[in-house]
């Protein structure tokens, strides 16, 4: 069980703005030290507390991917045998087209156990890395869910 860490007000209002945009500048943390009008020094140092103490896991982009050239996306839902799991989710994982890749448990009326998303710029560019994968794991039991609409794309705010 993880312990629970009492955050100060200063701890809040890094986190908050942290949860933000990051400054596209030269020296983004700078530029937000001085927006709390703290030295850069401290806010490295909470930041680093805060991964350390598995508050924060990542700080990273949200990429808009319609804008970024890829008009095209899918949910692809995989069977894939329990022995092969690993090492097939790493080779899955490893190519450029697939954004996130992540093992589930099986339900009883969809056994599929490993989760795709990939991203391209047609409908059949993403059937043809759904091919290539297929190929790469020597897997045939899958389901292509392609998205119709996005509703949201933002991240949860704590404070």
């Amino acid at each position: 069980m993880n312990k629970a860490i009492d955050l100060s007000e200063n701890d809040k209002k890094i986190i908050k703005r942290l949860q933000g945009d990051i400054p596209i500048t030269q020296n983004p943390y700078q530029a937000i030290a001085d927006e709390l009008d703290m030295p850069l020094g401290r806010l490295l140092e909470r930041i680093a507390f805060f991964q350390a103490n598995g508050l924060l896991k990542r700080l990273g982009a949200v990429i808009r991917h319609q804008f970024a050239g890829f008009a095209s996306n899918a949910m692809v839902v995989w069977r894939v045998p329990r022995r092969d799991m690993e090492k097939i989710g790493i080779s899955f994982a490893a190519r450029a087209f697939v954004s996130h890749c992540y093992q589930r448990g099986p339900l009883p009326d969809f056994p599929y156990n490993l989760y795709t998303m990939i991203h391209a710029a047609s409908r059949d560019e993403c059937l043809s890395h759904v091919k290539t994968l297929s190929r790469l794991g020597n897997l045939s039991d899958y389901q292509i869910l392609f998205s119709l609409k996005e509703f949201k794309k933002s991240s949860l705010q704590y404070f």
